[in-house]
């Protein structure tokens, strides 16, 4: 990817190449890494979103049946149905909590309510860590490679100067191999972070509002479940 944006951006397909097969091993490197984190980034943005949109058509599968069946009936087998729902889980916590404690013989329903509420806070805080894996990649390739980039660009210069003082020229000729391995540097660093920064703000605001949708769910689960009684 980052290779192909180098290539886009210049329209020079043979000359591009030519340059990074002729770089130094150090400018070699910094692409090869900026290379790797880009597509990591690429595969993690593709994963998470399939894994996102798969979790979003059960939650709204899972909320539709839910809300069909009796507010007293047992919701477990339901939720047995729908492994991908995050709001299955959280449910399954609730249910699972509300029997736990009433097999303890509490009589009061705001310590069941309390009880309940936070083993579903729980559940919905372990899937949205479980959903959030590898997100953070993202926003270190963000913020690192333009760094990365601009390293190679500072040793491309660098070569330059250092080609100036040994044949005591400033020609282009010289002067332009340097140049060059910093330019395709600097785009490379910032082809790499561009996405994987997009990727990263897209991502994260989708897992907002699973985070919310389990939060809204676990007060309309309680509330059909006890009546809406907290205290």
């Amino acid at each position: 990817m980052v290779i192909a944006i180098l290539l886009a951006a210049t329209g020079l397909r043979a000359s591009v190449p030519a340059l990074v097969g002729s770089s130094g091993p150090f400018a070699k490197t910094i692409l090869v890494i900026l290379l790797g984190m880009s597509a990591y980034s690429w595969a993690v943005i593709w994963n998470r979103m399939r894994l996102y949109g798969r979790v979003e058509r059960a939650d709204r599968q899972f909320l539709t049946s839910f809300r069909r069946l009796d507010p007293r009936a047992d919701c477990r087998l339901m939720c047995e149905q729908h492994p991908h729902s995050v709001l299955a889980r959280v449910a399954l916590a609730g249910q699972r909590a509300l029997d736990q404690n009433l097999g303890e013989g509490s009589s009061s329903i705001a310590s069941r309510y309390e009880f309940a509420q936070r083993a579903m806070d729980r559940a919905a805080a372990d899937e949205g860590a479980r959903l959030e894996s590898h997100v953070g990649f993202l926003a270190t390739t963000g913020s690192v490679s333009p760094f990365i980039g601009l390293m190679g660009t500072v040793w491309g210069v660098m070569t330059s100067f250092l080609n100036i003082g040994a044949q005591g020229s400033a020609s282009l000729v010289v002067v332009a191999p340097g140049i060059a391995e910093a330019l395709i540097a600097t785009v490379a660093g910032l082809a790499a972070a561009i996405p994987a920064v997009v990727g990263y703000n897209h991502l994260l605001g989708r897992l907002r509002a699973i985070g919310n949708s389990a939060d809204q769910f676990a007060i309309e689960f309680l509330d059909r479940r006890l009546g809406g009684t907290a205290a």
